[in-house]
């Protein structure tokens, strides 16, 4: 006898975890208005459920809600850039600082293998013509070296605020700065980053890291050489 598959919410994508992953490597872009029915439709959801996303992105700051319009993802200033950018040098470098202190080898093998995830999607993308197909797991693996970085601080609320810092911080880039914010000099601090922490030269780490997050302002990563934005707004 064939019996009926029954629904089960429980086995579907989380709405709100995919828009806000969306979010930050880039499927919506900042200021994108976002479209209720298309949404439902793409994630598969209920529209009640899409609202309570919505809701949720929007008391994080990642969309904001438009009176008789919807929403729209937030269009991020770049001072609010620049103050992400801040906050997350001053959080990585007091993460790093306290992981390369309390780190085992378990740390270790973990930021080995993120950093060669990580190197490995930067080597293709140096050599692609099309950067945008490796734009989310690249997005991903960013995040990943730079958590796991951080991941033995020890400190629960240090890591909450630099999720939040550091989130901010990509959703702009991604949207607002050429390449995504990709080049071959953040390869190269990627790997100067690495370097430091895995000899646990704590110094040189927290010095790496400042250059890396430098406001964003040499000729590759500038605010002021922007991507284009979305058409659909």
């Amino acid at each position: 006898m064939c019996m009926e598959t029954l629904y089960d919410p429980s086995q579907l994508p989380d709405p709100y975890e995919v828009m806000r992953d969306g979010l930050i490597w880039g499927r919506w872009k900042s200021g994108e208005r976002l479209k209720p029915q298309h949404l439902k439709d793409e994630l598969g959801c209920t529209k009640a459920a899409l609202r309570e996303a919505l809701l949720r992105l929007a008391g994080e700051g990642f969309v904001e809600a438009e009176k008789h319009h919807g929403f729209r993802a937030t269009d991020h200033s770049e001072e609010t850039f620049r103050q992400a950018a801040h906050l997350r040098q001053l959080l990585e470098c007091e993460g790093a600082s306290m992981a390369i202190e309390q780190g085992d080898f378990e740390w270790e093998m973990a930021l080995n293998a993120a950093h060669h995830n990580l190197a490995y999607i930067e080597d293709q993308m140096s050599k692609a013509d099309d950067l945008e197909p490796f734009l989310k797991r690249w997005s991903r693996q960013d995040w990943l070296f730079h958590s796991v970085l951080l991941s033995a601080c020890g400190s629960p609320m240090l890591m909450q605020s630099y999720k939040s810092a550091f989130d901010t911080f990509r959703m702009y880039a991604v949207s607002q700065i050429a390449n995504f914010g990709f080049s071959e000099v953040t390869r190269a601090e990627h790997q100067s980053i690495y370097d430091a922490a895995i000899t646990r030269d704590a110094e040189s780490c927290r010095a790496a890291i400042r250059t890396h997050l430098e406001l964003y302002e040499d000729n590759n990563r500038s605010p002021e050489k922007r991507a284009p934005k979305g058409e659909n707004k």
